[in-house]
């Protein structure tokens, strides 16, 4: 065995399973397997991806090791020893799966799980002597023509056939049944020739095409030279002789159409403020050492220009950057302004990506081929090797938690990772989580804010109007859509040449459908929600698990004709915006309208341009983004959020009126937002109306405190999900009583349930959950986690989810 290298690696899988794997390194592979390395492996009856999390030249005793099949990474190990102790920190602290934890680390086509595949490897011969000995039937040919064109995934080939099927062919020798990781799915890939040793000896053609890459700096795509003439004849005699090498790699790509427009105004170099510089050099005297830092700074401050103020100092120290944002919608803007000040240097990281192109992107960070990438959530675990400081834009939105196993916060995981590095960290919102506002107060986070507009423009003026006094059309059923002064508002922003932006926070035509006969509210087949209404499309849309159904004619209960839809969406918005102004040219923002890819920066940059007066759109639209012809924003309906089961719904409405409030005078002009709401007296309406923060942060953390909700206690939820209700209740009830044994010894800890989770079914799984409540962070997750980790109940999945967001 060479010098130094390693006969055991410890594996950590993808898989719901705790600890990791031990694993033998096959003397061939010891020299490419690292810490870091992805490997394939076998795991039960599969083979599957693993991450190298450790090294060593010792086995457990008594236990039965089985080797690495390969190595999938071709050059460095794709995970960096930083991120590793990133995931393990995260693993424990969310009790989460190590090899989850690393899994979302990556791309999601770098760590793909095993998949049992059918290979014909029989010939013609073979198959007719199978059918003449009666070993198939008539009726497995069909399959076999399949296997022809391509191997075929198990599940796939038992839908082209049946079991029996696959057995007979199998049993006849003419298929194999394996396992095989297929890594970096939908990566496309270029040739390249490289120039490799002085040639001699060379035919007239062959010289010409040395001549060529000599000039293109000895290395050129296989595609340049045969479109420059130079056959793949000569390539292959070239490359026969050593003269040249030709190598595969992943296509580079440009991301031009993810970057929105900039605003010819914005380019050169900014002026920055008191209140800018102070925030700057702040910081920048932190540079190299662990600090962090609560930006709390007024829509249109300019917090964008302190983040990339000392991105620039952070680059220029040799360092690297990155930027978190909330929401995939607010990087081509984010971008743009990063590509202006960085030139090619940057890194686009989301999940809108093709895989080729996120793979390129990955790896191009890797390499350390930029200084600056930008994202949401995932993007965290860019792999910088040389990151000098973090960002977290609207540090308070909930996208930055993720919903599904493992349930991490990347704003929190991104001081966890700054603080690793030794590194300051800037989380920044004007309207900061009551978390990070909290940690400010305890002295964990230096706050700094900015409370007055870039060129002392004024903040908006805010106005409500109380829906419970406006007359609403006939048509709507008593729902008020647009009230009588917001459309005097309106018609006198479009006169003056000015833009709008208009919020509903509900995308589709209609929240539902109702038989006005029967009652009868088409709710989904799977989930305890009511279908959308999609007029454009002619359907209903379950928006938790997509089931679709056409619009029908008639009630299926009653035979009724009268269907009604109730409520409003993007739609319905858009069908009567234009109805009211025929003359004013309006696009829509939401989920359905930016499907297409390119189609999001398109709709952006025909506002900015103001080829379109309006915009109305879902959140997507009320953060982030810069018109400095918007002199009017209206919510539509405030109370959308207010009305939620949820603990944290005054401070999420006090976030979206804040944030779609920023949108509007951020120019020349002043700014108007009217919120129509039938509960204008609510103290978050009054204080998002006023723009005071302060305010609504000491009546938000009072309420808080008195009813023992987070900042103020520690809060997990356990969610438990199965397709019968019965081994739901008895798995939630079982857990319910152990927890409430280990959980005696904390004092002030309270546990809700187990009962039915607000959302109780969802694509055909129905739900309960337990919610615990305890001052003692770390022993509440210990106890949690004695209870719930190696335990499984038949038929039931649980989720562990510490300091959730969402509990609906």
């Amino acid at each position: 065995m060479p010098s130094g290298l390693s006969e055991f690696a410890e594996v950590a899988i993808p898989v719901a399973v705790h600890g990791t794997f031990t694993y033998a390194i096959p003397p061939e592979l010891r020299d490419a397997v690292r810490l870091g390395s992805r490997v394939e492996v076998p795991f039960g009856a599969k083979r599957n991806t693993g991450f190298v999390v450790a090294l060593s030249d010792h086995a457990p005793e008594g236990s039965r090791i089985k080797p690495i099949r390969g190595v999938l990474d071709d050059d460095e190990p794709a995970l960096l020893p930083e991120i590793i102790d990133l995931c393990r920190w995260a693993a424990e602290y969310y009790i989460a799966p190590l090899g989850e934890m690393l899994r979302v680390a990556l791309p999601a086509n770098m760590s793909a799980r095993g998949r049992r595949e059918l290979v014909l490897v029989a010939d013609e011969a073979m198959i007719a002597a199978a059918v003449g000995a009666e070993q198939i039937i008539d009726g497995d040919l069909p399959l076999i023509d399949e296997l022809r064109r391509r191997p075929l995934p198990f599940a796939a080939a038992l839908e082209a056939s049946s079991r029996p099927s696959i057995a007979r062919l199998r049993d006849a020798g003419l298929i194999t049944i394996g396992d095989r990781v297929q890594d970096a799915k939908g990566v496309r890939y270029d040739r390249f020739v490289i120039l490799e040793t002085p040639p001699g000896g060379l035919t007239p053609k062959q010289q010409t095409a040395v001549e060529l890459l000599s000039a293109r700096g000895g290395e050129m795509s296989v595609r340049a030279m045969e479109t420059a003439g130079v056959s793949a004849a000569v390539l292959a005699a070239l490359a026969k002789k050593s003269i040249v090498r030709i190598e595969r790699r992943a296509r580079r790509h440009t991301l031009d159409a993810f970057l929105a427009g900039l605003d010819p105004t914005s380019v050169g170099e900014i002026r920055h403020s008191v209140e800018q510089t102070a925030a700057i050099e702040t910081v920048r005297a932190t540079l190299g050492t662990f600090a962090p830092f609560l930006l709390e700074g007024v829509t249109g401050s300019g917090k964008t220009e302190v983040y990339i103020e000392l991105m620039r100092d952070a680059v220029r120290r040799g360092e690297q950057a990155l930027l978190l944002v909330p929401e995939i919608s607010l990087t081509p803007v984010f971008a743009s302004r990063l590509k202006e000040r960085f030139g090619e240097r940057i890194a686009i990281l989301h999940s809108s990506l093709s895989a080729s192109e996120r793979f390129d992107q990955w790896w191009r960070a890797r390499r350390g081929e930029v200084d600056v990438a930008i994202g949401p959530r995932s993007a965290l675990f860019t792999p910088f090797q040389r990151l000098g400081l973090l960002v977290v834009d609207e540090e308070g939105d909930a996208a930055y938690k993720q919903d599904e196993t493992p349930r991490y916060n990347a704003r929190d995981l991104a001081v966890v990772r700054a603080q690793f590095r030794g590194i300051p960290i800037v989380l920044g919102s004007a309207t900061p989580s009551l978390e990070s506002r909290e940690n400010a107060e305890r002295g964990k986070y230096r706050l700094l804010r900015m409370m007055s507009r870039v060129e002392e423009r004024p903040l908006p003026v805010a106005e409500v109007i109380d829906l419970r006094k406006e007359k609403a059309e006939k048509e709507d059923k008593g729902l008020v859509m647009f009230s009588r002064p917001l459309k005097e508002r309106l018609h006198q922003t479009f006169a003056a040449g000015e833009q709008a932006i208009i919020l509903i926070n509900r995308r589709g035509y209609a929240p539902y459908l109702l038989c006005r006969e029967c009652g009868h509210e088409f709710r989904c087949r799977d989930c305890s929600v009511t279908m959308t209404v999609h007029r454009r499309d002619g359907m209903l849309i379950c928006h938790y698990c997509g089931l679709r159904k056409p619009i029908p004619l008639r009630c299926p209960l009653c035979n009724g004709e009268v269907l009604q839809p109730i409520g409003f969406g993007t739609e319905k918005v858009e069908e009567r915006f234009r109805r009211d102004f025929p003359d004013v040219v309006v696009d829509v923002l939401d989920r359905d309208s930016t499907r297409k890819k390119g189609e999001l920066v398109r709709i952006l940059d025909r506002f900015r341009t103001q080829q379109t007066q309006a915009l109305i759109g879902t959140q997507m639209l009320s953060k982030g983004h810069h018109f400095p012809s918007v002199t009017l924003t209206a919510v539509l309906n405030a109370d959308s959020i207010l009305g939620y089961p949820d603990f944290r719904a005054a401070e999420k409405t006090f976030y979206l009126l804040t944030q779609v409030a920023g949108r509007s005078g951020r120019g020349e002009l002043r700014g108007t937002v009217l919120i129509q709401s039938a509960f204008p007296d609510h103290y978050a309406i009054q204080h998002a109306l006023r723009h005071d923060y302060e305010a609504f942060y000491k009546s938000e953390i009072e309420f808080r405190k008195t009813f023992h909700y987070p900042p103020v206690t520690s809060m997990i939820a356990i969610v438990f999900r199965g397709e019968h209700l019965a081994d739901v209740d008895r798995a939630a009830i079982e857990c319910g009583r152990r927890l409430e044994e280990v959980l005696k010894p904390l004092p002030g800890t309270r546990i809700q349930g187990p009962a039915p989770a607000p959302m109780s079914r969802i694509k055909g799984v129905y739900r309960y959950q337990i919610l615990l409540r305890s001052p003692h962070r770390g022993a509440l997750r210990k106890a949690v986690e004695g209870v719930m980790v190696g335990r499984k109940w038949r038929g039931v999945e649980v989720g562990v989810d510490v300091d959730p967001i969402n509990i609906l």
